[in-house]
C-alpha cells in the first residue's frame, strides 16, 4: 500500500531506541508541523471543501498526537527540546513543482502522502523494536493513523486530478523520495 521505494534499515530502530527521548522530541515537533501543514491547505484551498474537511480533521488528529507525545515527554521528565530543521523535508520540498496552483496542490498532496507512508514505516519499526507497554502500543496505534493519513493525501490527489497523471507523478516523487532517504544518514528522527 504504502509503495516507498527504500527500506529503512533495520538499525534504525537500533539508533532510535538508543535516543528515545531525543526522537521523540523530534516526533513531536514533527506532529506540530503537520498539523500546521494540514490547516494550511485547508485555508489555501477553501474552494475545495472535501479537501478543507479532510484538512481540518487531520489536523486535529496531529494535534492530538502532539498532545499525546508532549505527555510522553513529559513523564520521562523532558520537555518539547528545540524545533531543528529536517534535511529530508528540506529536500523533498526542493522537488516539489511551482509556480502553477495545480501542480503545487499535486506535488503537495503526493509528498505529504508519501511523508506519512514513511512515518508510518518507521512507526512499525519501532512499534516493533519496543518491549511491551505504553510506548509499543502507542506506536502500534500511530501506525494505523499514518496509513490512513497516506492514503488520504493520495485520495485527495486523485479525486481533484486526472488518475494517471497523479500515478506518473507519484512515481516520480517516491523516486526522489527514496534517492533522499537513501543518502541522509540514520538518525533518531522520524525522517
Amino acid at each position: 500500500m504504502l509503495g516507498l521505494r527504500h527500506d529503512t534499515p533495520a538499525e534504525w530502530a537500533r539508533i532510535t531506541l538508543d535516543d528515545l527521548d531525543g526522537f521523540l522530541q523530534n516526533h513531536a515537533a514533527n506532529e506540530r508541523k503537520v498539523s500546521q501543514s494540514a490547516l494550511s491547505l485547508a485555508v489555501q484551498h477553501p474552494d475545495r471543501p472535501e479537501l478543507v474537511q479532510a484538512m481540518i480533521e487531520m489536523a486535529r488528529e496531529e494535534l492530538e498526537h502532539f498532545a499525546q507525545v508532549y505527555e510522553l515527554l513529559r513523564e520521562r521528565g523532558c520537555d518539547l527540546g528545540r524545533a531543528t530543521a529536517d534535511p529530508y523535508i528540506k529536500q523533498l520540498r526542493a522537488a516539489i513543482c511551482g509556480p502553477d496552483v495545480d501542480e503545487y496542490l499535486l506535488d503537495r498532496l503526493l509528498m505529504f502522502g508519501i511523508i506519512e507512508a514513511r512515518g508510518c514505516e518507521r512507526f512499525a519499526m519501532l512499534a516493533a523494536a519496543l518491549e511491551p507497554g505504553k510506548l509499543k502500543s502507542f506506536y502500534e496505534q500511530l501506525v494505523k493513523g499514518e496509513a490512513r493519513h497516506h492514503a488520504t493525501y493520495i485520495n485527495l490527489a486523485r479525486r481533484y486530478f486526472d488518475p494517471e497523471r497523479v500515478q506518473a507523478r507519484l512515481d516520480e516523487l517516491l523516486e526522489v523520495e527514496a534517492q533522499v532517504a537513501r543518502a541522509l544518514p540514520l538518525r533518531a528522527e522520524l525522517h
